[in-house]
């Protein structure tokens, strides 16, 4: 039993509302408490950070062990909390306390790491710490200093709970606010609904015209169903009608006949009179089961055809499982049935139809074949593919129907041949099933002499292929390449991309212009150079730099093709090779036994070689050389010896080169006898072409730098250079990296070839990957570089003075 009281829809969206704004609140309130937290944390994490990273640049080796010149800037940072007390610690795991408060807790499972570390510990209340540690060349090695900052957790929480609280009263008020007026909205929503309602009542059973007026976007879809549906009764009312019409026109002549034929067996005046009337009944009786059937038929198809039911279907399979139903029938004994497949057998002849009503056209054809044709009749059954369309053709060998009588064929209870004639609506169901399905139909005169009718079905592949086929991918696209890079080492790498280009699309064109890194880094910046699709530099701090300034485009790179953290930023610049710095040597002039074993023992090395190796070393040209440039800042951060060392090679008369491969070249004529921080990929390719060539590696530490990528904001086709930034990153692209070209892959497949050298010291401590980000910009300061670089410059002239 029904409940004959309806519920309020109104009083259920307020309820539901209120309900969900307290599920809201609660949530929301969890979030805000959450963020206040993370917040205030992170306000406080910076202040810590800020302190532990002042005191770390001021750690230096004095003798034989590390101190530290305490800056005032790091307590004034720390101040900036008044009410929280500040601990400090400054040790080495080989030397011991260094200063501040000893015996700090230390966080679980901490690990030797130039990362920063934030953890929380109690130590007579909660304290929050910074950790982080710094690796420094030392008289014997390379040892670690550990900085350790804490403060306590007062102002942090204090922040945290005003955040809160703030929050949260805007978040009632707000809150109470919105629920008045979404009581007062949902009552004026709710008007179209009881416009909708009234309408409806107030009109009679018989009205299905569709409602009139133009609702609000929000029911617009309810009053387009309604319309809709009213629709669909109007259709289904009409073939009804026409459907009862028809049924009762056609029993009705029917079952007057067979009266007619019974009232004269009644009459019969001798027992082969009454057979004979008999048989005609029987005739009578099976045309009208025929015409019953087919009416039903043309009711379910019409049916079948107003709902809509296409489903992607296996033409060939639906065709075979008719024909081989038919063959079993007992009138089909005689007839001759064949079925000719045309279509490839690794075709997937696939359509968008329904699968009763296209057998039920099928059927009827056959029918009709045997029909008009006799028993005897010859009937062929033919599937082939013409263009876009999978055509069905049955011929047979019947009479056929005139050219002029075809077109009348197809109507609705039209029999051109009164001695088969049936139903008259064989024909015309087929044409409704094909007619449904965006098909056409064909009468013609088949070979064996009677009736050929083709039936065209689109394929479905077409229409999938018709929505594919964009704009954009009539054209041949262009990428164009700016890259600091050795065209020869690049040049396997875009042949290899192109080869997984899809081959439905038209070949895009590579333009590829070739830099040294210093240029390309001025050329992104002059405003009238066109903005290339990728950016391809060695020059590590220029390509931070870049992307610092914005330039760079945000890509949305696999999880499992990124190269590791220290190769990438932002998601905008990638790592995609492996290459340390490393030293080259001729081999007919020096002895791998007699290199120096640490960047220490170089300037010892080099002062007492002072005559064999005047003049005879090599090195980048600071200015003209930004992968130069970037080993040597990063050599005064990695050592204490750098200055020494650079006064040493001043001495030593060392010449200035802009690239590897000079350097290299001039190693292995004789020119100079020792090349210093040349890349290691192309030193090896170097060396394993000309054996007079030696590449030697340090035991302190070797630089680590990554050939870095990005795709500028600007580019003309950045999805294109999105493509190839991914394939450099591939499993396909990095294989082609170890395998084809004499750069060193970051991320080698496991299946990839290994190549010589390194790759076994790939984990070896010595080998420091220089990271990508922010940090590679303080060298590029503007008054910093310039100093470093006249520091530079004055130190070879005043060494190389008379």
């Amino acid at each position: 039993m029904t409940d004959p009281r309806p519920y309020s829809l109104q009083r259920r969206l307020l309820i539901s509302m209120a309900v969900g704004f307290s599920v809201l609140l609660l949530i929301i309130s969890w979030l805000l408490w959450t963020y206040a937290r993370t917040a205030a944390n992170r306000t406080y994490d910076l202040l810590l950070a800020g302190a532990t990273l002042s005191v770390l640049e001021r750690v230096t080796f004095d003798a034989n062990a590390p101190t530290v010149d305490l800056p005032q800037t790091a307590m004034d940072i720390l101040s900036l909390a008044p009410e929280d007390r500040i601990v400090y610690r400054i040790f080495a795991p080989e030397h011991g306390e260094i200063t501040g408060t000893p015996d700090l807790p230390l966080p679980d499972g901490l690990t030797l790491s130039t990362e920063m570390q934030f953890y929380t510990a109690d130590l007579s209340e909660p304290f929050r710490f910074a950790v982080q540690g710094r690796q420094m060349t030392s008289p014997t090695g390379r040892d670690w200093v550990i900085v350790q900052v804490g403060q306590t957790l007062r102002a942090r929480n204090e922040q945290q709970m005003s955040l809160f609280l703030y929050g949260i009263g805007w978040l009632a008020g707000v809150s109470l606010l919105g629920l008045l007026f979404v009581w007062l909205a949902i009552r004026a929503s709710l008007h179209p609904l009881r416009a909708i309602e009234g309408a409806l009542a107030n009109r009679s059973a018989s009205d299905l015209s569709p409602l009139s007026g133009t609702p609000p976007h929000e029911i617009a879809g309810l009053f387009e169903a309604i319309n809709t549906f009213i629709a669909q009764l109007a259709r289904s009312r009409k073939l009804s009608e026409q459907f009862i019409a028809d049924v009762a026109h056609q029993t009705r002549t029917a079952l007057s006949a067979l009266r007619g034929q019974l009232d004269l067996g009644q009459d019969a005046a001798s027992d082969a009179a009454l057979r004979d009337r008999l048989s005609r009944a029987r005739k009578q009786t099976d045309a009208t089961v025929h015409m019953t059937n087919q009416l039903l038929a043309n009711a379910m198809v019409s049916h079948r055809s107003e709902s809509n039911r296409l489903m992607p279907l296996d033409l060939r399979l639906l065709v075979r499982n008719t024909l081989a139903d038919l063959l079993r029938e007992r009138r089909m004994r005689d007839v001759s049935l064949s079925f000719d497949d045309q279509t490839a057998p690794e075709d997937a002849i696939r359509i968008n139809g329904d699968e009763v009503s296209i057998r039920e056209a099928l059927r009827n054809l056959i029918d009709n074949a045997v029909r008009h044709g006799g028993a005897a009749n010859t009937i062929a059954v033919r599937l082939m593919r013409e263009d876009q369309d999978v055509v069905l053709v049955v011929s047979d060998a019947g009479p056929g129907i005139a050219p002029e009588h075809r077109a009348a064929a197809t109507e609705r209870f039209r029999s051109l041949d009164p001695v088969t004639a049936g139903s008259g609506l064989g024909l015309a169901i087929v044409r409704q099933v094909i007619e449904g399905h965006d098909g056409k139909m064909q009468l013609g005169t088949s070979r064996l002499g009677g009736l050929r009718i083709a039936l065209f079905f689109p394929r479905l592949l077409a229409l999938l292929l018709a929505f594919a086929a964009l704009p954009s991918l009539t054209r041949a696209e262009e990428l164009v390449i700016h890259a600091a890079a050795d065209p020869q080492a690049m040049r396997p790498l875009i042949a290899a991309f192109l080869d997984q280009y899809p081959e439905q699309l038209p070949q895009p064109t590579i333009t590829y212009v070739d830099y040294q890194t210093v240029d390309l880094y001025n050329d992104m910046l002059d405003d009238s150079v066109p903005v290339p699709d990728v950016v391809i530099s060695s020059a590590m701090d220029f390509q931070v730099d870049l992307v610092n300034r914005g330039m760079a485009r945000r890509l949305n790179l696999l999880t499992a093709i990124l190269p590791p953290d220290w190769a990438r930023w932002r998601s905008e610049l990638f790592g995609f090779t492996f290459e340390p710095a490393a030293v080259l040597y001729n081999t007919n002039t020096l002895s791998a036994g007699d290199l120096p074993r640490s960047h220490r023992d170089l300037s010892s090395y080099i002062r007492d070689n002072e005559a064999a190796l005047d003049g005879r070393i090599g090195g980048y040209d600071l200015r003209r050389s930004g992968i130069g440039y970037l080993f040597a800042t990063q050599d005064t951060i990695q050592s204490v010896q750098a200055q020494r060392l650079m006064e040493t090679l001043g001495r030593a008369a060392m010449r200035p080169y802009e690239t590897t491969a000079l350097m290299a070249e001039a190693v292995a004529k004789g020119e100079i006898v020792l090349a210093l921080n040349v890349i290691g990929s192309y030193a090896m390719a170097r060396n394993a072409a000309k054996p007079a060539i030696g590449v030697h590696f340090f035991d302190d530490y070797n630089l680590v730098m990554t050939r870095s990528v990005f795709v500028p904001k600007d580019a003309a086709n950045p999805e294109m250079g999105e493509a190839f930034v991914a394939f450099l990153l591939s499993d396909d692209g990095q294989r082609t990296i170890q395998e084809s070209t004499p750069l060193i892959a970051i991320r080698p497949p496991a299946d990839a070839e290994a190549t010589p050298a390194l790759h076994a010291s790939r984990s070896d401590t010595s080998f420091l990957p220089i990271r990508l980000g922010a940090g590679l910009l303080t060298f590029l300061d503007g008054i910093k570089r310039e100093g470093f670089l006249r520091n530079w410059e004055s130190t070879l002239r005043q060494t190389n003075a008379p």
